[in-house]
């Protein structure tokens, strides 16, 4: 072979390889990872950080990240709500079992078990208040639902009662939880129809113990097609899980996301402090004709961090390495409710999710902490059911969802 027809074969040899890289390089615009695998999926690498629950729990549901003075040094905890087989309504799940779910803070570096503390009823949403460096926690999804204020370092708990109560006709109760700078936004769970709040705004009062819920939109509010752009209106069957975008994102920066689980949708609703301008977001994942239960949400706030995930059938909390992957990712999970546990990444243009290599029982919570964060300053962004950006201007300053 002539030297001009070994250097064409070389460049096209050299091109094709290079080809090749870039499918597996990280994108920006879809949030990809550096590949560790093959070219159909691709695997975070990662440990397990809690490896089995305190003893007498079970049930792991959500997650969120708290630093307390008083324990652990003061270093950032990992905390997560075992449900324990309570059953939606508080009841005990089988004859004279447990009536209280169980919060514990674990070391977000070696998972030893700092904290545990009791809280009566089965809780469904779980967040750090860090402000006030205190946990929020809601029990009982399906009725006969309270909000729980828990002091981590003294382990006190005060519920607060409902006004007006969530519950219609016997069904309703409040689930996941999201804290943008004064203002606490709860999931208003089990409707019994489409014309009843999706979520609510609440406002403490101390006094009498009372949250007050002020909807913030409704199960058949009009919404506009995220994807199409057309006018649409919501059918939304079982909200579930929310969580408030980070304002350093592009698409839906200081949205607040409501996952209706089994609807397959998400809803994003922007101008909070007025009338809500809402878009939908339809679903879509690696099975056809699916209808992805997400219950976990997260956005990565920075280039290199830990996403943490609860996996609830396995008792266990894994704290994989997100590094190479870009700035604005968005994880979801979904749990065995379908037969197709995985976690994923969520394209914001379309709804589609593309399922990652990593195994999981059942992946409920997810939680992402940029590397780096210093713990006397916890503020980690990406809580699978919070949000801690700063409000922003818009509005006045109030004390809405607080305890003064």
């Amino acid at each position: 072979m002539g030297s001009k027809g070994w250097l064409c074969v070389t460049l096209v040899g050299l091109l094709a390889v290079a080809s090749l890289g870039l499918l597996f390089l990280p994108s920006a615009a879809a949030g990809g990872p550096v590949a560790h695998g093959t070219s159909n999926s691709v695997t975070l690498p990662g440990t397990t950080l809690v490896a089995a629950p305190p003893s007498g729990a079970k049930g792991a549901d959500d997650i969120t990240r708290l630093a307390v003075d008083g324990l652990d040094s003061g270093r950032g905890l990992v905390w997560t709500a075992y449900q324990n087989g309570v059953n939606p309504d508080g009841t005990p799940g089988s004859p004279g079992g447990p009536t209280q779910s169980t919060v514990a803070g674990y070391d977000s570096i070696t998972g030893s078990l700092v904290r545990t503390i009791n809280v009566t009823g089965k809780i469904d949403g779980l967040t750090a208040d860090h402000d006030l460096v205190r946990l929020i926690a809601t029990v009982n999804e399906d009725v006969h639902s309270a909000l729980e204020i828990i002091d981590p370092e003294t382990g006190s708990v005060t519920s607060y009662r409902y006004s007006p109560n969530p519950a219609v006709s016997g069904n309703g109760g409040t689930d996941s939880i999201a804290v943008q700078g004064d203002r606490i936004y709860l999931v208003h769970s089990n409707p019994n129809d489409t014309t009843q709040a999706t979520g609510y705004l609440v406002h403490l009062h101390p006094a009498t113990l009372t949250a007050q819920l002020t909807p913030v939109f409704f199960d058949n509010s009009w919404a506009t097609n995220a994807v199409t752009g057309a006018p649409v209106r919501l059918g939304l069957t079982d909200p579930d899980t929310n969580f408030l975008m980070p304002w350093s994102g592009e698409r839906f920066a200081g949205s607040l996301a409501t996952i209706g689980q089994a609807d397959g949708q998400i809803v994003l609703a922007s101008h909070l402090h007025g009338t809500p301008h809402l878009k939908v977001l339809t679903l879509t994942d690696n099975k056809s004709g699916n209808v992805p239960p997400i219950d976990g949400f997260t956005v990565a706030t920075s280039d290199e961090g830990t996403l943490y995930v609860v996996d609830a059938k396995a008792g266990m909390i894994q704290a994989l390495d997100t590094s190479g992957w870009a700035k604005g990712t968005v994880f979801v999970g979904e749990p065995s409710d379908n037969g197709n546990p995985l976690i994923g990444v969520l394209n914001l243009q379309t709804g589609a999710i593309t399922s990652l290599g990593n195994h999981f029982v059942s992946p409920k919570g997810l939680l992402f902490v940029p590397a780096g964060h210093p713990d006397d300053q916890d503020h980690p962004s990406g809580d699978a059911h919070e949000g801690v950006e700063p409000i922003g201007t818009g509005g006045p300053t109030s004390i809405l969802g607080r305890i003064v």
